[in-house]
């Protein structure tokens, strides 16, 4: 595992943001076509139907925790369905409607396809909670703030506590988790790289 001397880690009970219609459609879009229920989609996370159905229509914004298990359900990845629910300026830049930097702000900010998916995510937690695991390369670099990223292979886990412009690589299929380390939220960049974007 290298590192240059953190993904953020929500849980599905926090509060979630105000809701996101373009991110909505794209899963329930997913979702159909992969002819699921959302009654399939709620025991394989373990989210609630109600929960689920108020984001397919907008009215909630999952955290990046609930859309990791809710992209995972759907075989593919958070980028993935975050690139769908985005719209793209006349300029080309890639902006997340309703991009609210609040308290589970996570935004796509650039996706090419077949290199690699660039996200900025604010986190918050204080704890370390589940464990996050795919099949691509990911650089978490922190824009701002303290995280403590903690990488678990094979029995055995490794700490790297990062402040602004320090970064650590998680090679893919390996465990990660992330927390906020201080009495202020960090921006972190998640950089994936590697293998395909569908089958994180």
């Amino acid at each position: 595992m290298s590192t240059s001397r953190g993904e953020t880690l929500h849980t599905a009970t926090a509060p979630e943001p105000a809701g996101d219609a373009g991110l909505g459609a794209a899963i329930r879009a997913r979702r159909l076509e992969l002819g699921r229920t959302l009654v399939q989609v709620a025991r394989d996370t373990g989210l609630s139907h109600p929960f689920l159905s108020q984001i397919e229509r907008g009215r909630a914004r999952p955290s990046m925790r609930s859309l990791y298990l809710v992209a995972t359900a759907l075989g593919t990845t958070q980028q993935t369905l975050l690139a769908r629910g985005v719209s793209t300026t006349p300029a080309g830049r890639v902006r997340t409607p309703g991009g609210d930097q609040g308290v589970h702000a996570a935004r796509l900010v650039d996706r090419a396809e077949g290199a690699a998916d660039v996200t900025e995510m604010v986190v918050t937690t204080e704890r370390f909670e589940e464990f996050f695991r795919h099949t691509r390369r990911e650089l978490v670099y922190v824009v701002a703030g303290v995280v403590e990223v903690e990488l678990h292979e094979a029995g055995a886990s490794e700490f790297h506590t990062l402040a602004a412009r320090e970064s650590v690589v998680c090679p893919g299929g390996v465990d990660h988790r992330h927390r906020r380390v201080g009495g202020e939220p960090a921006v972190v960049l998640l950089v994936h790289s590697g293998g395909s974007a569908d089958t994180d």
